[in-house]
């Protein structure tokens, strides 16, 4: 339902809850670290750019998706009101999804 852009350095987060109809999800994610910081508190000067050719970025993010490939559906009905089981469950194959999607 929801994704926060958190400060740099802060642990990502996932909260869930269930409205007593779907179960709601809402994400923070951090955001990269600025370019340096010189010993005059502005901002450093940035690198250089990269040179990639189209087909080199083809190639690196052609596999991708791929790696949440090996994580099965949930397949799990959940009652009204839910159970601890399924909250844990759902709980479950989101760490396992994180971990798949992380490189």
């Amino acid at each position: 339902d929801s994704v926060s852009t958190l400060n740099p350095g802060d642990a990502a987060t996932v909260q869930v809850a269930f409205d007593g109809s779907h179960v709601r999800f809402a994400f923070g994610i951090p955001r990269g670290n600025d370019g340096s910081i010189g010993a005059d508190g502005q901002a450093g000067s940035q690198g250089l750019p990269g040179e990639v050719s189209s087909a080199q970025l083809a190639s690196a993010i052609g596999g991708t998706s791929g790696n949440s490939n090996g994580v099965a559906t949930l397949g799990l009905a959940v009652s009204d009101p839910p159970t601890q089981g399924e909250i844990q469950a759902i709980s479950n194959k989101m760490d396992e999804l994180i971990l798949a999607l992380r490189r």
